[in-house]
Parts: C-alpha cells; structure tokens; sequence
C-alpha cells in the first residue's frame, strides 16, 4: 500500500531560484473541460473504491467569478463617435481624403465694378459600411441544471459577454488599419523604445524617448492643418511596460503636459502604436445592442442561451488617425 504523502513532501525546491519553490505534478493545477453543456458522469468503481465527479461530492466549492469587460476594456467607443443607429442595414457617408478646409481656387483681389471670381470645390464619391451581426450561444441541459451550481452557468455568460466586446474591439483595430493603408503618410516609423538609455554616459538623445514620437504626432497634424488634435494613443502592453519603465512616476507629468491619455489593449499588436483624436476617426453606430436571449428546447431538454450585437463601425477622417511602427526595434 502506498504511503500516505503530505503537502509538505510535495512541494520542492527549485535549483538556481533562490526561494522558489513549486508544487509536484502530483499537485500541480490540471484543466478540464467545464461540464455545462452535458450532465456529470455518474459514480464509477475502480477496485473496491467508488469515485464520483467532484461536484457530486458534495465539498465545499467555490467558482471564481470573470470580470465584466464590457464597460472596463471597451475602447471602440472612444475612438468613434457614437452617432445613433442604422436603418436599411447600411450608412453611406463621405470621406476626409484631402484637406478640404479650401477651396480648388483661391480668392483674387477685386476692382470696383468687376465680376466676383467664382470659387469650386471638388466632390468626394461616397463610400457605404453594411452593419456585421456578431452572436454566440450555448445550452444547458436539464441534468446539468439540477446537479451544476448557478455560478458556472453564470461564469459562462460572461465570459460570451466578454468575447463579444474583444470581437468588437477587434474590428475596430481593423477599421483603423484599413484607413491607415488606404493614405500612406499615416504611417509613421517611430523610434525604437525598448533601447532607450535614461541615464549614464550612453544615455539616449531625446530625439530617441517615445516623448519624441508624442509630439511628432501633433506636429504633423499642425502641418496638415485640419484642426486635428492627437489626444489618444492605443498601445500593446510591451509598450507601456517600455513608458513605465522610462519615465516611472514622471510619466502621468509628461502625458498632462501634452493632454494625451493612453489606452492599453492586447488587441494592439506589439511593436506598434495607434494614435487618434478621440472621437474623430469616424462613426460607430448600433443597429441592435448587445442583447440576450433564453429559451427551453422541449425535444432535447436544454436550455438556451444566445447573445448578438450588430454594430457598424466605419473610418471617415483619415487624418484623425496616425500609426507609429517600430516601436520595438
């Protein structure tokens, strides 16, 4: 027979970490499928022992509940602007595509009695964005209802809450990356700020501290002249660990000074930075909300559960976004 082995026998030291330690794969977390959508199993025999699923087990349990991203992560709605909704199931709207703020013909000095010049403008071909439905849905069947608790049932609807608001997220990345590559010069090679030197002899020139990429964005919307004024960059994580780890706690001073806010988002590939005019890129509009909706299924018993959105997102001022690339080398 098998002696009996504590906790403390399990746990071991690891060579060249000093004070770590870690748990034997005797006892090291494992990850199953969550039974939700099909009952538990019953109790099996193995020898002369009975074992049972350990929710039949009747312990004591707790289920940890997922956070609510919905409202926390949600960053579409700060890059476009919140227009009302859709009727036909599409918008048509006009593009930003050259700096219309004047006309193709300037002004002239007039003499008494003469004609006044006349003044034209171009017309822009209107572009359409069609509304996209985005849904999930899962069941529950009646087994499963009467042996599971109600907060894994609940863990599951938020966690297609949750991969709803990535999706959209998602597409806004795309929406932005589609109105980069339709205009060259909104491409913008930034410097590479993991190399940045803060002190020392070798320290960095300052044309060199993401500082530099900063005001770099507002100089070129200066130069257009369209009234843009950057307020908004989007970044990976890696980015803002390099922000945090070059300026430390004068960072919030250096983004005061300039009025920026940063949004941190997985959903932005590393090494790359989008910078908007919060707002102004174009129109986010809902046709239907994110909803959702239950129903029983008699035939089969099941319960279920189905969430949709259908938004449309659409980029029609080109030149309230900048992307900076080469942030990571």
């Amino acid at each position: 027979m098998k002696n009996r082995v504590t906790l403390a026998e399990e746990i071991v030291w690891v060579p060249g970490q000093p004070g770590i330690t870690r748990a034997r794969e005797a006892i090291e977390a494992s990850t199953y499928s969550n039974p939700v959508a099909h009952p538990l199993g019953p109790p099996t025999v193995s020898g002369t022992s009975i074992t049972m699923d350990i929710a039949l087990n009747a312990p004591t349990r707790v289920t940890r509940t997922l956070m609510d991203l919905t409202l926390q992560r949600f960053f579409a709605d700060k890059v476009f602007a919140s227009s009302g909704g859709v009727t036909g199931g599409a918008v048509v709207y006009d593009q930003l595509i050259a700096n219309d703020l004047y006309s193709d013909r300037d002004i002239q000095r007039i003499q008494p009695g003469d004609e006044f010049p006349l003044v034209t403008s171009s017309r822009r071909v209107p572009a359409v964005a069609e509304v996209e439905k985005w849904g999930a849905k899962f069941f529950v069947t009646v087994e499963a209802r009467d042996r599971n608790d109600v907060a894994v049932f609940t863990r599951n609807v938020r966690m297609m809450a949750n991969t709803i608001v990535r999706k959209i997220n998602q597409r806004a990345v795309e929406v932005l990356e589609a109105a980069v590559q339709a205009s060259p010069n909104r491409l913008v090679t930034g410097v590479n700020w993991a190399t940045v030197v803060t002190a020392g002899a070798s320290a960095s020139n300052s044309n060199l501290w993401p500082g530099y990429d900063f005001s770099r964005a507002q100089a070129q919307a200066e130069t257009e002249e369209l009234g843009i004024v950057y307020d908004l960059w989007i970044l990976n994580p890696q980015e803002y660990l390099q922000l945090a780890r070059i300026y430390g706690p004068d960072l919030n001073n250096l983004l005061g000074s300039l009025n920026l806010s940063i949004f941190v988002t997985n959903r932005m590939p590393a090494g790359n930075a989008y910078v908007v005019q919060q707002n102004q890129v174009g129109q986010m509009r809902t046709e239907q909300p994110l909803q959702t909706t239950q129903w029983y299924e008699q035939e089969t018993e099941r319960f279920w559960t189905q969430s949709s959105v259908r938004p449309l997102m659409f980029a029609d001022n080109r030149f309230a976004v900048l992307k900076f690339t080469n942030l990571a080398g």
